[in-house]
């Protein structure tokens, strides 16, 4: 029985890959951690009737709160000594940031930086003693460079970039077993972008977007750009001299 651990189960991304995990085995047990129980619930009834043989484990908690966090991750491996794949991808944004409210930029913070450090930091000393373990973190090409239309949503994402690499290099020195990767997805239709699907922008879809993670994850890839076009475009952008870029409404 494989297990996988996934944070933010009632994402849209993180569904549509476990869909793709359960079509490729149904020896599969989901540890699903979320904050919403009623949401993750309603999911789980509609994913056990499509796939019947696989098991659940769940798990309903504050992103914000690191204490609970780091006491979930503990009951989890304490019930499990082998975590085979884990899947961060807990994630706050706002449809506009020009009229943020601190309570709200403080929200955002807490879940896309806080508990990504928090869940790593402690995730990768239990999976360091095991033989194996392939990690992905969901972080967003919006970290690439600071933009008007969403530079503090960027900005907890270049932070997930920094400490990732940060713990890559660390596993690296370490010879450890644990495989980390960073997925960079371009804006993909899910429900934290239908304000943009509303204003009639293209948008990968989650499905494809999930394939290239699936993918990336069993070949190992350190950073995953999804759609792969992505890479190229913000390689352009990341190097537009800023006299020019502060021209440009992106």
């Amino acid at each position: 029985m494989r297990n996988i651990l996934i944070f933010g189960a009632t994402s849209s991304m993180a569904q549509a890959c476990m869909h793709l995990w359960a079509q490729q085995s149904d020896a599969v047990n989901f540890i699903c951690v979320a904050r919403d129980s009623q949401k993750l619930q309603d999911q789980l009834i509609d994913f056990q009737i499509r796939f019947p043989n696989v098991e659940f484990e769940t798990y309903v908690i504050d992103f914000s709160c690191n204490e609970a966090l780091i006491k979930c991750i503990d009951a989890i491996c304490l019930r499990h000594r082998q975590l085979d794949q884990i899947l961060l991808a807990q994630g706050s944004m706002y449809n506009s940031e020009e009229s943020l409210t601190a309570m709200q930029l403080r929200s955002m913070i807490d879940v896309n930086v806080s508990s990504i450090a928090v869940t790593l930091n402690a995730l990768y000393s239990k999976l360091s003693k095991q033989e194996s373990a392939q990690v992905a973190v969901i972080g967003s090409v919006a970290g690439d460079r600071g933009r008007k239309a969403n530079y503090a949503y960027g900005a907890t994402k270049a932070f997930v970039e920094c400490y990732v690499e940060g713990l890559q290099h660390r596993i690296a020195l370490e010879n450890s077993n644990v495989q980390l990767c960073l997925v960079k997805p371009g804006p993909t239709a899910t429900a934290m972008t239908m304000h943009l699907t509303e204003q009639g922008k293209k948008l990968a879809s989650v499905e494809m977007v999930a394939a290239e993670i699936v993918k990336g994850m069993e070949q190992g890839k350190r950073v995953i750009y999804t759609p792969k076009i992505w890479k190229i475009i913000m390689l352009v952008i990341r190097h537009i001299p800023f006299f020019l870029f502060k021209k440009l409404d992106i």
